[in-house]
């Protein structure tokens, strides 16, 4: 059995495909755009099937390129259940926004706490975290952080962590001090932000970047969701400070981007891995 995880291409925006091994469909964020709707949508259908049904839509938080196109989502795979963590976002007057609130009120929500987890037999989606009132009162701190296990009996195999737009202050006032150095413990990385330095830069701290959390979640790979931007995305310091971290895969191979690889295909297994690049 496996756990499947596409990094999807959509651009400056973020979009998961999560396969558990039960075969239970979660897409985490969408961007979906008239530029980029029929690959996304194709590749979608080829991974698990026409019309196929999707147990969650999982929303890191409610910023447009999060949940752009989330009505197309639903419309060619009908969504069962919208989760995020309750918080507002930052587009709140934004054709994304209100389109996705409607659909949260049709379909329903379950807003999701940190510190909890669901199984699916050999898949844990580990939410490290949620709404919280010891981080910054916006958006990406506020939004969700999830890690997907696959488990072997009591222990994880293999994990990627997906973060979302979170930032330093996240993992330094809350997620590591949640949990231990085995639990954040991850093979792959999907990069924060889009490869912001906002992962890095630690408010608190205006002379050294915040690494603590890169040497406890020790990836072997960082995976950026990044296009062509007026951001700066990725960050060339914040790309440093990832290849300085990630171990690099037998290849030698430490941070990929959707905007240089495309789609990717991650497989997690009892106590391996394997990213397949198109």
């Amino acid at each position: 059995m496996e756990t499947i995880v596409h990094f999807i291409d959509v651009g400056q925006g973020n979009m998961v495909l999560i396969e558990t091994s039960n075969k239970k469909f979660f897409v985490f964020d969408c961007n979906i755009t008239s530029d980029n709707e029929t690959r996304v949508i194709n590749y979608v259908e080829r991974q698990i099937g026409y019309r196929k049904q999707l147990a969650a839509f999982i929303c890191s938080h409610r910023d447009a390129d999060h949940m752009r196109g989330v009505n197309i989502l639903n419309n060619n795979f009908p969504i069962q259940k919208i989760w995020d963590s309750g918080y507002p976002g930052t587009t709140t007057d934004s054709i994304e926004y209100s389109r996705y609130m409607n659909l949260r009120r049709s379909i329903g929500v379950s807003v999701q706490e940190k510190r909890t987890y669901m199984d699916y037999e050999m898949t844990r989606l580990r939410f490290l975290s949620a709404q919280d009132n010891r981080l910054p009162e916006n958006a990406n701190a506020q939004g969700l952080v999830i890690k997907v296990e696959h488990r072997n009996a009591s222990t994880c195999g293999s994990s990627t962590i997906l973060t979302g737009d979170c930032d330093a202050e996240t993992w330094r006032a809350a997620i590591v001090k949640d949990y231990n150095d085995v639990d954040l413990k991850a093979d792959i990385l999907m990069a924060g932000h889009h490869g912001s330095l906002s992962f890095f830069d630690d408010p608190a701290d205006s002379v050294n970047y915040y690494e603590t959390h890169m040497r406890k979640i020790k990836p072997t790979m960082t995976i950026i969701s990044v296009g062509d931007n007026p951001h700066g995305h990725p960050n060339k310091t914040a790309v440093r400070l990832y290849e300085k971290h990630s171990k690099g895969s037998s290849r030698g191979n430490k941070v990929f981007s959707t905007k240089q690889k495309g789609n990717m295909k991650l497989t997690l297994k009892d106590s391996s891995w394997s990213l397949d690049v198109n």
